[in-house]
Formats: C-alpha cells, sequence, structure tokens
C-alpha cells in the first residue's frame, strides 16, 4: 500500500482510540456526577446532532483545503478540547453544561474530519488496491472500537479520569504527528489523477477568488441528486439499513439484561462477536469487490443481514446471541466495503469530499430517530422480538429494492475503472443543472 497509507490508517486508528476512549469516560464522568440515565444518554446525542449540522459542511471544506492538513488540524483541536476538559476534571468541576459543551466540541470535529479522510485515502493507493484499503480501514475501525471502551474503561478504573483524558488526547497528537509526515499537498483535482501529492494545483479547487459555501454545497447536491445515481442509491440504502439495525442495537443492552439477565461479561461476549463479525465481513468484502459487481454484494449482504436479525428471535445466551450477531456484522462489513468503493470510484475527485459528507449525513439521519422509535415501541408493548422481525424483514426488503436499482447496473470493470455506464466520465464535471 505505501508509507503514505500505512501513515494515514494508523494516525487515524490512534485518531479513533482517543474517540473511543472518551465516549466512553464522558458518560461515566455524567453518570457519576449525576446519577441520572437521561443525563449520561444526552451526552450521546451530542454526537449525533454534529454530523445533522456539519457533514455538508465538512465535505466542502475536504474539497476546498488540503486534505491532510484538515486531518492535522483535526486532530489538533481535538487534543486541545480534550486538555480543557482535563484541567475541568482537575478543578472538580460539578456543573453539567461545561461538560456537556465539550462533548458537543469533540463531537463536531468528527464530521470535519471523516469526509477529508475519506477523500484522502483513494489519492494514497493505487485504484485496483482500493478495495483492500478500504476492508483495512473498515477492520481497523472496529478493532479499535472492540480495544477503546476496554482501554477506557481500564484507565478510568485504574487511574481515574483525568489519567484516562491525558492519554486521549496524547492518542490525537499522535494520529496528527504521523499525518503530518505523510507530507506533500492533496487538494482536490478537476480529474482522477490519484496518488500525486501536489497534483491539485490548478486544478477544480484552485484560481476560485471568491469563495461561496453555498454554492459549493449545491455542486455537491446537484451531482448526489442529478449525477450517477448510483452513489445516491447508496446513501438512501446506507440510511434505511441503519434505521433497521439500530432498532436493535440501541436497547441492545437493555434487552440482553432485562430479556436475558445477561451479566456485564455476557454482554461483553456478544459485542464481541459482533466486532469479529465485523472484521470477518470487511475481510471477505475486500475480496468480493475484486471479483463480484458491487450490486450483487451489497444485496446479499442484505439478505444475509436480514436473515441473521431474524436468527435473534430463536438465539438464546450469549454464543448463540453473538453468533447471530456475527452473522448480522459480517454481511454490514462487506455491504460497507462495497459502497465505500463505488463511492470513491464514481464522484469527481473535486466532489468527493462534498457528496462524502453529505452521504454520510443522510445515513447518520436515520439512527437517532430509530433509537427513538425503538424506546417507544418497546416502553409501550414490552416486544423485543417483533422489533427484530420487523428489522430482518426491513433488510430484506430493502435488499430486492437494491437488486432493482441502478447498482444492478455496476461491473466490476466499472468500479475499478472509476466510472458507470451511463454516467460521465470521470474527467469531466458534474451534470450542469437542469433548471
Amino acid at each position: 500500500m505505501g508509507r503514505s497509507y500505512w501513515l494515514l490508517l494508523t494516525g487515524f486508528l490512534a485518531s479513533s482510540l482517543g474517540t473511543w476512549i472518551y465516549r466512553l469516560a464522558l458518560p461515566l464522568l455524567v453518570y457519576d456526577l449525576t446519577g441520572s440515565p437521561l443525563g449520561t444518554g444526552l451526552v450521546y446525542v451530542m454526537e449525533y446532532v454534529p454530523y445533522l449540522l456539519l457533514g455538508m459542511v465538512g465535505g466542502v471544506l475536504a474539497d476546498r483545503y488540503d486534505r491532510r492538513r484538515l486531518l492535522v488540524l483535526g486532530d489538533t483541536a481535538s487534543a486541545a478540547v480534550t486538555l480543557v476538559l482535563a484541567a475541568m476534571v482537575a478543578l472538580g468541576v460539578g456543573r453539567l453544561w461545561p461538560i456537556y459543551l465539550v462533548a458537543l466540541l469533540l463531537a463536531s470535529v468528527d464530521p470535519l474530519y471523516q469526509p477529508a479522510f475519506r477523500a484522502l485515502v483513494p489519492s494514497l493507493v493505487p485504484a485496483e488496491r482500493l478495495p483492500q484499503a478500504n476492508a483495512r480501514v473498515h477492520i481497523g475501525e472496529h478493532a479499535v472500537g472492540m480495544a477503546g471502551p476496554m482501554a477506557g474503561g481500564a484507565l478510568v478504573v485504574a487511574f481515574g479520569y483525568q489519567v484516562a483524558v491525558y492519554v486521549d488526547a496524547g492518542s490525537f497528537l499522535l494520529s496528527a504527528l504521523l499525518i503530518a509526515l505523510i507530507g506533500g499537498r492533496f487538494t482536490a483535482t478537476a480529474g482522477r489523477a490519484r496518488g500525486r501529492p501536489g497534483a491539485a494545483e490548478g486544478g477544480a479547487g484552485e484560481g476560485r477568488k471568491r469563495w461561496s459555501m453555498g454554492a459549493d454545497l449545491r455542486e455537491g447536491l446537484r451531482f448526489l441528486v442529478r449525477g450517477d445515481r448510483a452513489v445516491l442509491t447508496t446513501a438512501i440504502m446506507s440510511s434505511a439499513c441503519n434505521f433497521g439495525v439500530w432498532l436493535l442495537l440501541a436497547d441492545l443492552v437493555y434487552y440482553l439484561s432485562s430479556y436475558h439477565g445477561f451479566t456485564p461479561g455476557e454482554i461483553g461476549v456478544v459485542y464481541a462477536f459482533q466486532g469479529a463479525g465485523a472484521v470477518a465481513g470487511a475481510l471477505l468484502g475486500g475480496r468480493l469487490v475484486r471479483v463480484w459487481p458491487p450490486g450483487r454484494i451489497m444485496t446479499w449482504s442484505l439478505l444475509a443481514g436480514g436473515a441473521s436479525m431474524l436468527l435473534m428471535t430463536v438465539a438464546r445466551g450469549p454464543v448463540p446471541i453473538g453468533l447471530a450477531w456475527t452473522g448480522q456484522f459480517s454481511a454490514a462489513g462487506a455491504m460497507i466495503v462495497a459502497t465505500a468503493t463505488v463511492r470513491q470510484r464514481l464522484i469527481p475527485d473535486h466532489l468527493l469530499g462534498r457528496v462524502l459528507g453529505t452521504a454520510r449525513m443522510i445515513a447518520f439521519a436515520s439512527i437517532p430517530l430509530a433509537a427513538l422509535a425503538a424506546g417507544l415501541f418497546e416502553a409501550a408493548a414490552r416486544d423485543a422480538y417483533a422489533i427484530m422481525v420487523f428489522a430482518g424483514l426491513s433488510w430484506a426488503a430493502i435488499a430486492l429494492a437494491v437488486a432493482r436499482s441502478p447498482l444492478r447496473r455496476l461491473t466490476v470493470g466499472d468500479v475499478r475503472a472509476g466510472t458507470a455506464a451511463g454516467s460521465a466520465p470521470p474527467s469531466e464535471s458534474p451534470p450542469p443543472d437542469r433548471g
């Protein structure tokens, strides 16, 4: 993959580790201060609001400025905010609003960070290695997703919140250093030239003396809506999938504790199976994208994931339930790799950050709705199994829709070449506004 890719991936995983540490430490801190589940839950709400508000803005910045520098600035900003939190802990701040403000500021970095990161990956690897590069990112994310909460919990128990927060800040600074070592400029290009630091100079991002955020947002939205319909389909599909699976994930701890009486250790076993499934799915997806059309991968992954959620209705015990989740996360992992590869190859480079940021915003918008719907239904009916059936059938319905969508026309060659039948060649600008 090359030195630059490994520096980027290592830095990204270090930053992700820091994110997971504060995602555990902050709710624990709030719970210790208030003892309120509502107060603790508000910390998680803070994590999704910025995606809805800043997802598109992050995409514009990724297309306007050096993507590598944006990542360095994002990690540096996260470290600075985290050090403020450490000072608050040291001073014994007992009010909640400063802690919520810190949570909001930290969460606001991610929607600005992610589009730049996702858009930078294709610049560092050859086109034919992009599926493997995406698979390694997904594998690393879920490996850190398993290790991060455990590391954060161990630090809090052994050394207290302040030390955990200092380690958190250190992880962000390490990420900034590693990404800074990549060197070169990685601004957006009008064409699809990949892997050439500084190739953007003279491209679409240069020479505009007057910058209009609104115009940039409209340009990205125009491509998403009127450009290659396969890209828009992936955004809608991801949002629908997230709604279905988060009906289960939002109340998973409650379900395992209330319905089955699992201990924290047994719940940890279920989550470990999830992580293993995600890693296996990413490995499988990286291989399948090279030989199967992406639409077929997504269709079969959706059917397999839906079947796994239906199996949850009859699974009993930590291992059987964990195995059902392994199937679901494996299917999701393969689908995510295929989806990321399609987007990175079909979106023109000068629009890549904006379209990826907007697609991510669309995908995440359904998560709070699903969590609210699951909570209200469980409180009213107390029937988690009905939710499982609905979620499984919803993924099967999405699979049928994908099989008949614009994704069905994509071939392996289309994705490798970065163009799809019936779409504009990648070197061209997106279709003009047809009024």
